[in-house]
């Protein structure tokens, strides 16, 4: 009796061994088969070239005012002049002048960069326009920069360079600045009453010739208003002539009216 239990327990080990070997040899056949693709997949994966960058447009806008030259300069990530946080929105354009005449758009650039070494305030813009015309963008659209106070959280800020304590802009200043709010209210979805000074927010005298100067201030958004009309107006144009420039119509119309006054 005893000869043919073990004979059975024995016969039970082998049985159990011999299950166990196959189920080995089936695992290792399904990784032989699905870890090539998994290194396929991989290899795609790294070999694909990824590029992050904030979106300028929304895939599918379609604009009236054509985009103005913006020379992107993004500052770097520092608790002092991009802190990189994201806004709640936009739904204010905020002008701005810099307050230090005859600097020009790339030195407060570069002074708003060297604020994370400097440690000593913090300050920056969205962007800032040169007294030649040029545009530099410092923080992204959706992102706070420190310009506008308690508006920072909901707003874009545009600083102007200017020549003397005037702080009255030239004109290739006022230019691309008209086109680039023109451009980013109607990028925004804003109106003429969303247009403000850095004066309206905190009653600093920001910018001080448009705060000395209310009438030249409200013709300012006049601009901006009629220079995004003229845009609407000249899309059916481009529609049947593709070479017409709306900025460059829109400044001959511009000047036209300037010879008749």
């Amino acid at each position: 009796m005893r000869r043919k239990q073990r004979k059975k327990q024995k016969s039970s080990r082998i049985l159990l061994w011999i299950a166990f070997a196959e189920a080995v040899i089936v695992l290792i056949g399904l990784m032989i088969i699905l870890l090539p693709k998994e290194d396929e997949e991989l290899d795609a994966l790294l070999e694909q070239d990824v590029t992050i960058d904030y979106i300028e447009e929304t895939e599918g806008d379609q604009l009236f005012v054509p985009r103005p030259d913006i020379d992107k300069q993004l500052l770097t990530i520092n608790d002092y002049s991009r802190p990189g946080t994201k806004t709640d929105g936009i739904n204010y354009i905020v002008i701005h002048y810099l307050g230090n005449p005859m600097t020009t758009a790339q030195q407060n650039h570069d002074y708003f960069e060297s604020l994370k070494d400097l440690q000593n305030v913090s300050m920056s813009a969205n962007y800032v326009i040169g007294m030649e015309g040029e545009i530099i963008q410092c923080v992204p659209d959706d992102e706070i920069a420190y310009a506008s106070n308690s508006e920072n959280h909901d707003s874009i800020s545009i600083e102007n360079c200017h020549r003397d304590a005037t702080g009255k802009f030239t004109e290739e200043t006022y230019q691309s600045l008209v086109h680039l709010t023109a451009y980013l209210t109607e990028k925004y979805g804003l109106g003429r009453e969303d247009i403000i000074r850095h004066y309206d927010v905190t009653g600093k005298e920001c910018p001080l010739y448009y705060v000395e100067h209310e009438d030249k201030w409200e013709e300012f958004k006049d601009d901006v208003m009629a220079f995004r009309a003229e845009c609407e107006a000249l899309a059916a144009s481009k529609e049947t002539d593709p070479e017409v420039d709306v900025l460059e119509a829109y400044l001959e119309s511009m000047a036209e009216a300037d010879s008749e006054e």
